[in-house]
């Protein structure tokens, strides 16, 4: 008689565990109503089952005991200037510290920070001259690269050009790069514009077809002259001077 008392004592401790694990209700009625045989093997099996559960429990790690989770740091800039062209933005940005960092370009969901560069007049009327004639896409798949775009490790850093493209899929057309950017008395200036060399047949003829037939030069670049990069780059560099008319001949020549 103890032991039914005993075994029925239990049976109703584990009476939610029950209902649980077999997926029906079980009353209270139906539970003093079984057999003692059956509250036997019912408990044996909770039993087992709590012991195994047990086991696992033991094997997982302590939720306690795991490091919050990291939420992503927010990086915050100063923004100095603001300028929109072609569905993207233009923002002069320095850092908490008070050191500039350059503009930071967005457009179609990417954010890049070009190093250093200002939103100068002549900035804006180069792009803008582009933008008008079809380039006024400034990023491309990979260029800059997925390492210098918001959220990655070198975006603070900044990378050293801004393109123009008629796309995100086609190569850039030109460059405002490391090499352009210069100052004088104080004052940022674009010393040179370089092409891409995977336009060549198009470059060729449009420095033949200038107003006055450009020369190469191997001395400092003036109005009318261009340069061949060295190396593997190949690409063309040309006076700002000539951009103008460069680029309109090439927008009738480039259609994607």
């Amino acid at each position: 008689m103890f032991q039914s008392f005993e075994i029925l004592e239990s049976s109703k401790d584990n009476l939610e565990l029950g209902r649980e694990l077999m997926g029906i209700e079980i009353t209270d009625d139906e539970l003093l109503s079984m057999e003692p045989e059956l509250l036997v093997r019912l408990q044996q099996y909770l039993k087992e089952y709590r012991s195994s559960r047990s086991a696992m429990a033991a094997k997982e790690p302590n939720a306690a005991l795991l490091p919050a989770p990291v939420e992503p740091e927010t990086i915050e800039l100063k923004i100095l200037s603001n300028w929109s062209l072609s569905g993207a933005t233009f923002e002069e940005v320095e850092d908490i510290k008070g050191d500039y960092l350059g503009t930071r370009v967005t457009q179609d969901n990417v954010t890049y920070i070009a190093r250093h560069w200002r939103m100068t007049d002549e900035v804006k009327k180069i792009l803008a001259k582009a933008a008008g004639l079809g380039f006024g896409c400034f990023w491309r798949h990979n260029h800059p690269q997925d390492s210098y775009l918001e959220g990655n490790e070198k975006y603070l850093k900044g990378c050293h050009h801004i393109g123009c493209s008629r796309t995100h899929n086609s190569p850039w057309l030109f460059v405002l790069g490391a090499e352009s950017l210069s100052r004088r008395l104080g004052v940022q200036v674009v010393k040179e514009i370089t092409f891409n060399r995977v336009y060549h047949q198009f470059m060729d003829t449009a420095l033949e077809r200038a107003a006055a037939p450009m020369h190469q030069t191997y001395d400092n670049l003036v109005p009318g002259t261009y340069k061949i990069q060295k190396g593997a780059g190949r690409c063309y560099t040309t006076h700002p001077a000539d951009f103008q008319q460069l680029i309109e001949y090439l927008s009738e020549q480039i259609t994607q």
